[in-house]
């Protein structure tokens, strides 16, 4: 049977990605794992603008203390949800190495995040979260449908 012992989502504080956390948090209670949600935040400006973080366009930019709030009701939202154990990382950078890191640095097994951008235009050109997730995890991805959120 295929059972998760260490789960890893991330949120921006938008209702998409607050959905995802929710999935993530009944995933972690379902199968008793630890999960971690990762809130990405601004180190400097020019890190922001280089072109290696494309995927920035797309979300919001945010300091670490705003990353910590975003956190907190994250967290509040899986502990509802019926997760046990929940942790909260607030990392430097851009959203999909931050998410790897945490998700290697821990050597989660399962990493959720939603499928906003997927049909976007504009995630088409320039990139998005989860298609690069997807693309770069070594572990399982499990996209969830967040449609309805938006």
């Amino acid at each position: 049977m295929i059972s998760y012992s260490a789960i890893v989502t991330g949120t921006d504080g938008s209702d998409t990605s607050l959905y995802a956390v929710r999935s993530a948090a009944s995933l972690a209670a379902t199968y008793d794992a630890v999960l971690t949600i990762v809130c990405a935040h601004h180190i400097d400006a020019g890190t922001l603008t280089s072109p290696t973080h494309v995927e920035m366009n797309s979300i919001p930019v945010y300091s670490k203390e705003r990353a910590l709030e975003i956190l907190a009701e994250a967290q509040a939202y899986a502990e509802a949800e019926g997760a046990m154990t929940v942790n909260i990382r607030a990392v430097p950078g851009a959203p999909v190495p931050a998410l790897l890191s945490v998700v290697d640095e821990l050597d989660a097994d399962l990493v959720v995040v939603g499928n906003r951008g997927l049909d976007s235009l504009l995630g088409r050109i320039t990139g998005n979260i989860p298609g690069a997730i997807t693309r770069k995890a070594k572990v399982d991805v499990m996209l969830v449908n967040t449609d309805h959120e938006q």
